[in-house]
């Protein structure tokens, strides 16, 4: 999958880049030297000597490379002045603008350039000087250089990435405004997972970039090329985006979209928890009941499906899934709205026993408070308790699921039932495995004076009272 933004070289992998080399005999390093250790007078001396000026390491890093980079302006600018080659490049075609411009700094950019630094350098990845500028948030760069005849449109070869969702991915709207006025396509997409700026923007959770596209003609309901056609405010949801979702819906985003599985914005803000993005779709006219389609029949067995968190089974609403994600605060939510606290899934979970397959105490009390049949079963007579430790494992600890045990069998729930397919919960948990919480469902069981149809595997006895 497509990196959540652009990627661009940071300070770390500059400093490998200009600290791996190592000394010739033939070179004068005295100036690197200086400026590393930036002894700023040494290294004016040094200039004013023209000591090693153009010298570069085995790397290709020169002085003024090292200069622009550790942020020595002045050093810098009496490199300049002195005639050093201000088009020195890297083994990975970094460049003293380049580096300028990655420290955001324009006034050095803007020297660099006058002195006849090549603005249509790019890095070995195909990364342009606009590229990099953009990424930095500097608006004064990215306008020096569409100035000097960039191509606000050209992206790098890879992945197709451009100036554009630089900008977006890392939240600088002034600098997205900047390339619209200046030509930047918004509805260009990355190859191949079809990502655009409005996507990056996204991500990055950037309601003013959102806006300043949607404004100049980015699609609010465009859906991503992958197997789920993911539209925008489903990912505004999935990424806790509330922000930039907000801007979504207020730039006409559908709030009942639906992915092909039937999943809506509500039910992708839901299972994130994103609380405030599902009081704004409710606001918003999102269908509070909405159900996802009904699940196709698929081979697993019933302890496999359950492992997989729902993953098979259809017509969840928004709330079966704030409880089976122990997403309580959604529930709270959803309830207060009006949610229908008696509707089933597609396989007969009920709300409680939704709740009880978080693996969490918290979750399961607050279902409790509306649904009080602690003896349903689903349709593959499961109970709360089969629930409870049918893959779990996954969502809680071994404690919180202990802890659950407990709380259901206060209420009544079944402790050694069968499922349809002949297991109990002990059964169910040693497949996990839950070793605590089949260890406690065997105390309870035997501290009523009954004995379990099948003990853990490594049941440990309890001690007698002496």
């Amino acid at each position: 999958m497509l990196r959540t933004r652009p990627a661009i070289l940071t300070r770390t992998t500059a400093v490998v880049l200009l600290a791996a080399a190592c000394s010739s005999a033939a070179a004068d390093y005295r100036l690197i030297d200086a400026i590393k250790r930036r002894d700023t007078k040494a290294a004016a001396a040094l200039i004013a000597q023209h000591a090693g000026i153009d010298a570069a390491l085995p790397d290709g890093a020169t002085a003024l490379a090292w200069a622009v980079f550790l942020d020595l302006p002045d050093i810098a600018t009496k490199l300049i002045e002195a005639g050093a080659n201000v088009n020195a490049a890297g083994e990975y075609g970094e460049t003293p603008l380049t580096l300028a411009l990655a420290n955001g700094d324009a006034a050095l950019a803007g020297k660099l350039l006058k002195a006849g630094a090549d603005p249509k350098a790019a890095r070995w990845n195909g990364e342009t000087s606009l590229m990099i500028a953009a990424a930095a948030g500097s608006v004064d760069e990215v306008k020096q250089l569409i100035g000097a005849g960039l191509d606000v449109n050209a992206a790098e070869p890879r992945r197709g990435q451009n100036a554009l969702m630089w900008a977006a991915a890392e939240g600088h709207a002034d600098v997205v405004n900047v390339l619209i006025q200046n030509g930047a396509k918004v509805n260009a997409a990355t190859t191949p997972n079809g990502y655009t700026a409005l996507a990056f923007a996204i991500m990055k959770n950037d309601p003013a970039s959102v806006q300043c596209l949607l404004k100049a003609g980015a699609d609010p309901n465009y859906a991503l090329p992958d197997k789920n056609g993911t539209r925008m405010l489903t990912m505004a949801g999935s990424y806790k985006s509330a922000a930039a979702a907000i801007a979504l819906l207020d730039g006409g985003a559908d709030p009942n979209i639906a992915d092909p599985k039937g999943m809506t914005p509500l039910h992708v803000a839901t299972e994130a928890g994103a609380v405030d993005l599902v009081k704004k779709l409710l606001s918003r006219g999102a269908v509070l009941n909405a159900r996802t389609y009904p699940a196709k029949k698929v081979s697993f067995n019933p302890i496999e499906r359950k492992l997989l968190l729902f993953s098979f089974s259809g017509e969840q609403t928004p709330l079966l899934l704030a409880a089976k994600f122990n997403r309580v605060d959604v529930m709270r939510v959803l309830i207060e709205a009006g949610a229908d606290t008696k509707l089933k899934a597609g396989d007969g979970t009920t709300l409680f026993l939704a709740a009880a397959g978080s693996g969490h105490v918290e979750a399961a009390r607050y279902a409790y408070q509306f649904d009080q049949d602690v003896k349903a079963l689903d349709d593959d007579g499961s109970s709360a308790m089969h629930e409870a430790v049918s893959g779990t494992w996954q969502v809680a600890t071994q404690p919180e699921v202990t802890e659950l045990v407990q709380y259901l069998a206060d209420l009544g729930v079944p402790l050694d039932e069968l499922d349809h397919q002949g297991r109990t919960p002990i059964d169910i948990g040693d497949y996990a495995p839950l070793d605590q919480p089949i260890q406690r469902i065997a105390d309870i069981i035997v501290s009523r004076g009954a004995t379990p149809r099948r003990f853990p595997k490594e049941y440990i006895k309890p001690r007698a009272k002496q």
